[in-house]
């Protein structure tokens, strides 16, 4: 009897838990779904649609869509995320950074553009880091942090460090007098790098022959 209590304070546990896991909260939509109330008609039909088009996996249409939508109203930051998103969605980042900066622009504070604008730059930055492409992703990591709050912002500035160790590990690698200026010029302040690179530097001009004046 009491092994069958068991038993059952287990079952009910677990099942709990899986119910907890069930309710957890989704992901907010990175979409704007209403149209503002102060659009004619006709733009909250062409919002609407061009909202349509995306559930409907038709991307290049929801882009000329929103496109034609921002060229009635330039001043909807709504419609520039949108179309950021529609843009990600489509692999096209460079254009969904351009649309969702316009758009934080617009609206500073808005919470929504913000995280999408970080998202993109978060996929922007995998990418970069797969190709070493290290001071490109390093300068979309300093956006993510110029946009996060703590505790976020100190492992984005974590992130940006490691990278900066992994330049100076390739720099060392071809420990050339052009890599090091290269990389003082760029990361002046590295606490960890910039004083043993400046130390290479001058070890590396005091090993060069002087030059020899022609008479």
């Amino acid at each position: 009897m009491r092994l069958f209590a068991v038993r059952h304070f287990l079952i009910l546990v677990f099942l709990l838990g899986a119910c907890s896991c069930a309710k957890a909260p989704q992901a907010a939509n990175p979409y704007f779904e209403m149209p503002p109330e102060h659009l004619l008609i006709s733009e909250r039909k062409l919002f609407s649609l061009a909202l349509q088009q995306k559930r409907n996996n038709k991307l290049k249409s929801s882009i000329g869509l929103w496109t034609r939508f921002l060229e009635n109203n330039p001043r909807s930051f709504r419609g520039y995320n949108n179309l950021g998103m529609v843009y990600y969605a489509n692999g096209q980042l460079s254009l969904a950074l351009s649309a969702f900066e316009t758009g934080l622009d617009l609206e500073p504070f808005d919470q929504k553009i913000k995280e999408n604008l970080k998202r993109t730059l978060r996929f922007q930055v995998t990418l970069l880091r797969e190709n070493k492409d290290y001071d490109t992703a390093i300068q979309s990591l300093k956006r993510i942090a110029k946009l996060s709050e703590e505790p976020e912002r100190k492992k984005v500035v974590l992130q940006i460090q490691t990278m900066v160790n992994n330049i100076f590990e390739q720099v060392k690698r071809s420990n050339s007098l052009e890599e090091y200026e290269v990389f003082l010029a760029q990361y002046p302040n590295s606490p960890r790098h910039s004083a043993e690179a400046r130390r290479r530097i001058e070890r590396i001009k005091s090993q060069k022959p002087p030059m020899v004046k022609s008479q």
